[in-house]
């Protein structure tokens, strides 16, 4: 019997007005060590010169894996992703920003996740290096990932750090280097809170993409990753790798964080986002909804009925959303 092969990966770059960034994040792609992929750089009606930065790199770099799509009109994080989706076909899928960088192991080690012999989970996701506009590392880690954030540090005057998450310094070569972590945790919990990093953190699986993305371009202009992934996670969960496989570029100008690292809890947001999130609930329990004949016929009957009503518990006050959370356990 011969070894069964491996499945492709299919990964989406969407860009808009990121020229200083964009050729470093493409050729991060063209580094894996992990070959079988395909990329798609779709750029979203860029008023600066982007798109022909991309052009340039892949002229230079002359490999057939890649393919830019160049929109005429601006459509919005949600619209271009779906462009680049629809360009692609391979098994698993990853999105990466336009202004962040993986690791030259990053598909490789999300795929080997994927594949364990424990779990088949929905997506995974990896930890990130904080770097600044010009590429120089500013944080080791985000310290929320994995973990509930408004009390990831809340009554902890004194934790020991691990010795082998400090890395040893090049001084001479002005680099860093992290002794290898293998730590991974299946997180199942179908709860409503942010545990992760950004999306290029994660490889998911195509068929949960095709089955939780908005089908609304223009009402998820923005936070597309906050629905997908939070659909993702009630409907399949995760696994987390618990090591920094890709580098999160705060360059000022990003659409969410542009806060400065002071030290602490990271406040990478200076904005107020006001109900956008009650607002991004309320439109995921509306799809779930309105497309009950799709995702029972994915889920199956019982398992939709818990994702809907946590859904539901997540948007209740106590004790009502307890009740809820109750019910789904008896669903």
């Amino acid at each position: 019997m011969t070894d069964p092969t491996l499945p492709g990966v299919s990964v989406v770059v969407t860009c808009y007005n990121c020229r200083d960034y964009i050729a470093d994040a493409i050729r991060s792609v063209a580094v894996q060590t992990l070959r079988d992929f395909e990329c798609v750089i779709v750029d979203d009606a860029s008023t600066d010169d982007s798109a022909a930065v991309v052009q340039q790199l892949l002229d230079e770099i002359a490999d057939p894996r890649f393919s830019l799509i160049r929109l005429e009109k601006n459509v919005g994080q949600t619209g271009a992703t779906r462009r680049g989706l629809a360009a692609t076909r391979a098994t698993f899928v990853c999105f990466l920003d336009s202004d962040d960088l993986w690791n030259a192991d990053f598909l490789e080690r999300h795929l080997a996740a994927h594949l364990n012999e424990t779990y088949a989970v929905g997506f995974t996701a990896c930890n990130a290096r904080l770097i600044d506009e010009s590429g120089k590392l500013i944080a080791g880690c985000v310290y929320w990932f994995g973990k509930d954030r408004a009390s990831a540090d809340r009554d902890r005057a004194f934790v020991p750090i691990d010795p082998a998450r400090v890395p040893t310094l090049d001084v001479a070569a002005g680099t860093a280097h992290w002794r290898g972590q293998v730590p991974y945790r299946l997180y199942t919990k179908r709860v409503v809170h942010w545990v992760w990093v950004s999306t290029s953190s994660m490889m998911f699986r195509r068929s949960l993409i095709d089955l939780v993305f908005p089908e609304d371009d223009e009402a998820f202009r923005l936070h597309m990753d906050f629905y997908v992934v939070v659909m993702a996670q009630m409907v399949a969960g995760s696994l987390l790798i618990d090591e920094a496989l890709y580098s999160y570029r705060l360059h000022g100008r990003n659409g969410a964080a542009d806060n400065p690292v002071l030290g602490g809890r990271l406040h990478l947001s200076s904005r107020n986002w006001g109900n956008t999130y009650s607002v991004m609930l309320d439109r995921m329990q509306a799809t779930l909804e309105r497309e009950r004949d799709r995702f029972e016929a994915a889920l199956g009957p019982r398992q939709y009925r818990r994702v809907l009503l946590r859904m539901k518990a997540a948007r209740a006050n106590w004790p009502v959303s307890w009740l809820l959370v109750a019910r789904s356990w008896l669903a």
